[in-house]
């Protein structure tokens, strides 16, 4: 009796699990609430059913694609503050692969019904022309307040990281594409190819994690040492480094903020030889509540009550734009790093009021997103690339502007994905 009890438990447990894996429909609000793609179906092959890759991901499918996965994580977070439940407090170290990065832990876009809708330029109307810069700020003084960017939530066990670890052989891949831009462009006139290699915050959380991870500075220094001559590098790290105390990183994702983008762009107008407009000229504008990618989907409790703050900063000059640089989510909880530009696409062009005629080029990830806005104000028009979507030829579109600085954003982890890698050198 007792064996045909387990044998009915068990397959109740199964058709339960059918039921809401196949059944009922998948929860895509998941999607937004995790910040990450949900795993799709594992191809079986003889291959990854011996290694173990096949159960391992189809475990994360059944997952991953579980009806109202929403509202069963929000019922654990609930049940995790109830009486009775007893769960250490701080955050755990979660360490994420570059390959799981590369395949989307942040969706490159939304599924068109989840995509967030443009937010309205500050001072702008629903009627002015796409094609017409518009402020995304009007009025107001420059914030006094000091320091920028100040991260009013921190929590020592709220913080998350990125590991890194060093692929010699895909770095130096890494710049050999780059070298073939170079060679692909070396008789065109007023075009200027810059590298810049954005690092991630483990670089700078001591010595105790300098321990376990590779060094930032040696891959970019030996990046750096294998690019063309004609390519100038940007020394993002190195200005970061000055300034590695303050508001850089977000504690629970794995972007910098725009404070920390900020320092990289002082580094790029060093390098190409602009006057930069400083911080002092901006107002900054605040988010309470941001819960990142590498923390979103644990909901641990910490976390979720020291949540990160995301600053962004319109310029107080009257500049304008064709597109807004920021994005602002009607519901603010799925406030997400795609406030930056509204997040990835293939290809979008924007122009600005500063008619100097010269172009921005743009090949990037995501971690550009944030840097754009400090850089848009010395060019007439932007141009922005995303290899891991884009299908056309950068050459191509240069041959339509005159006075060109073209620029590689990528963060470090970038240079030890080889898809990535190709997918840029595709692009040329």
């Amino acid at each position: 009796m007792k064996d045909k009890i387990n044998v009915i438990v068990f397959l109740s447990a199964l058709l339960l699990m059918a039921v809401f894996v196949y059944i009922l429909p998948t929860d895509y609000k998941s999607v937004e609430f995790e910040n990450r793609n949900m795993e799709s179906f594992p191809v079986l092959s003889v291959r990854n059913y011996f290694n173990g890759d096949f159960s391992r991901r189809f475990e994360s499918y059944l997952l991953d694609n579980t009806a109202l996965r929403t509202s069963w994580l929000t019922f654990a977070q609930i049940a995790e503050y109830s009486y009775g439940i007893n769960r250490q407090g701080g955050a755990m170290v979660v360490v994420f692969d570059a390959a799981d990065l590369g395949e989307g832990l942040i969706p490159a876009q939304l599924p068109q019904e989840l995509e967030l809708p443009p937010a309205m330029p500050y001072g702008g109307s629903d009627s002015e022309p796409a094609d017409n810069p518009v402020r995304i700020f009007t009025g107001g003084n420059v914030n006094p307040r000091e320091p920028f960017g100040l991260d009013i939530h921190y929590h020592p066990d709220a913080v998350f990281y990125l590991r890194y670890v060093e692929n010699q052989m895909t770095a130096a891949r890494y710049a050999e594409v780059l070298n073939t831009y170079a060679q692909y462009l070396r008789n065109s006139n007023n075009i200027r190819i810059f590298s810049m290699i954005a690092p991630v915050k483990v670089e700078f959380m001591g010595p105790r994690y300098a321990a376990v991870n590779s060094s930032q500075r040696g891959t970019i220094d030996f990046i750096n040492g294998l690019l063309d001559a004609s390519i100038t590098t940007v020394d993002a790290h190195g200005m970061m480094q000055a300034h590695s105390d303050e508001y850089l990183f977000f504690r629970t994702d794995h972007h910098w903020t725009m404070l920390g983008a900020y320092y990289a762009y002082l580094a790029f107008t060093k390098a190409a030889d602009f006057e930069p407009v400083t911080i002092e000229h901006y107002i900054e504008n605040t988010i309470s509540g941001f819960i990142g990618s590498m923390a979103v989907g644990t909901r641990n409790r910490t976390v979720l009550a020291n949540p990160d703050t995301v600053h962004f900063y319109t310029l107080n000059d009257g500049t304008a734009f064709s597109i807004d640089m920021f994005v602002i989510p009607p519901d603010l909880s799925a406030l997400c790093y795609r406030v930056f530009l509204g997040g990835d696409r293939d290809i979008y062009k924007f122009t600005t009021s500063n008619k100097n005629g010269k172009t921005l080029v743009v090949v990037k990830d995501s971690f550009a997103n944030a840097i754009i806005p400090w850089m848009a104000p010395h060019y007439e028009t932007i141009v922005v690339i995303d290899p891991r979507q884009f299908d056309g030829s950068v050459s191509d579109i240069m041959l339509q502007y005159e006075k060109i600085d073209l620029i590689f954003i990528n963060y470090i982890p970038a240079t030890t994905m080889p898809e990535l890698i190709e997918q840029i050198y595709s692009a040329r």
